[in-house]
């Protein structure tokens, strides 16, 4: 039987008067890569927020490792285990690219080991060491998406949530990214990928949600969705 390392459940969230995600349950399996795919809108970027505890679900639950986070802070979140790289990435732009990976470690449980975790993260991105005394804002896109990365492996995480990684990227940083993520999966990291690029998510996914105008759509490995008509057509614009 598989391990659900993270379970969300029966979840509703609202923003202002207006919800945004209808009673929607899915799962991350241990050291698997779980892709949340759909269209703009489609309460992708919100799930992922409730899971931090940015925003708080107004039913429903969320349990990571069994344990129900929605009453927690986000920074206790990030504590358990869960680490999250924002869309947009969101570095701390005037801040050097040492500060803000200095940054990812600030949970009081994840401190002792910011020497450990500082190699670890520049062993997956070489290019960050010589520019640890520059500032964040002068890296280009796919430097700074690689610092966004970098940030939230700091904080040792069992769970990766990638929002968007792709956004805005060249193709060579975005292939990149992508062999990072599989890299990092291989490792032993389990990944929560949110992705607009449907065709890059399926690549590395080894099973994926489809959420449309924030209700649960269809799932399956993503050689079944390959497969299934509804989803060629409505996602991957392959179908007449």
């Amino acid at each position: 039987m598989a391990n659900h390392l993270l379970e969300v459940k029966g979840v509703n969230i609202f923003h202002g008067d207006a919800q945004a995600v209808w009673d929607v349950s899915f799962h991350v399996d241990e050291q698997k890569i779980v892709a949340l795919v759909g269209a703009n809108g489609a309460g992708k970027s919100t799930i992922l927020n409730a899971i931090s505890s940015i925003i708080r679900p107004s039913g429903g639950d969320i349990l990571f490792s069994g344990n129900s986070t929605v009453r927690l802070k986000p920074e206790e979140v990030v504590a358990m285990g869960i680490s999250q790289v924002p869309e947009g990435r969101r570095i701390f732009s005037c801040l050097t690219v040492l500060e803000n990976l200095e940054l990812g470690a600030y949970p009081a449980n994840k401190r002792p080991y910011l020497k450990e975790s500082m190699k670890r993260a520049l062993s997956v991105f070489p290019v960050l060491e010589s520019r640890m005394g520059q500032a964040a804002g002068t890296l280009s896109g796919g430097e700074q998406q690689m610092l966004a990365i970098a940030r939230a492996l700091m904080a040792r995480p069992t769970l990766l949530m990638l929002d968007e990684p792709s956004l805005g990227l060249a193709p060579i940083f975005v292939s990149r990214v992508f062999d990072t993520i599989q890299a990092l999966n291989k490792e032993g990291l389990t990944i929560l990928l949110v992705e607009q690029n449907v065709f890059q998510a399926m690549e590395i996914a080894d099973y994926a949600f489809v959420l449309q105008t924030g209700r649960l759509k269809m799932e399956g490995t993503t050689e079944e969705l390959r497969g299934n008509p509804e989803f060629q057509h409505a996602f991957l614009g392959i179908m007449g």
